[in-house]
């Protein structure tokens, strides 16, 4: 069990890093496109295509690492003044719903993805790609967000807080 939990940290943490790397790309892109159009008159076709489907990815990859570092928004007011027992129930509860829609999430976009490669279904805009592409990360990232919440719920089931095996919160 030990290595399975190595190993989702290790995806994790991979896809927080190429979340990142996509943010900083996206990030570059844009000042040089804004850049030459400003200073050569010319711009840079694709970039407002692919930064949107940059963000896809950004969003679905990075989505379980912030969860893990209890980064989403939270009512904080309700948590912080119940009760122990009850802040691990309310946890459990929010973490099995999430969990929940993350796997419909995943299952459907799955089947979205099959349909688009299956059609040979394409983006036509300033480039032409594939759909599929822009889509594979929504199933990838709410399965492996889905499982974060799994993991959340069994703590919170076993009485514990879902980071005592891993690094601590940034806010920590």
């Amino acid at each position: 069990m030990r290595l399975l939990e190595e190993l989702f940290t290790r995806i994790v943490n991979l896809f927080a890093v190429i979340a990142g790397l996509l943010l900083i790309a996206v990030m570059v892109a844009t000042v040089v496109k804004v850049g030459m159009r400003a200073g050569l008159g010319v711009g840079i076709i694709g970039i407002d295509q692919l930064s949107g489907t940059a963000m896809v990815y950004m969003t679905f990859l990075g989505a379980v690492w912030v969860l893990r570092q209890d980064g989403h928004v939270t009512v904080d007011l309700v948590l912080i003044t119940a009760r122990p027992a009850f802040r691990r129930k309310l946890v459990l509860i929010n973490s099995l719903i999430g969990a929940a829609v993350c796997f419909t999430v995943a299952y459907f976009g799955a089947l979205t993805v099959q349909t688009s490669i299956e059609r040979g279904i394409m983006v036509v805009q300033a480039i032409e790609i594939p759909r599929a592409i822009g889509l594979i990360p929504i199933p990838v990232g709410a399965f492996v967000l889905g499982i974060e919440f799994l993991r959340r719920a069994l703590a919170a089931a076993r009485g514990a807080d879902a980071n005592d095996n891993n690094e601590p919160a940034l806010g920590a």
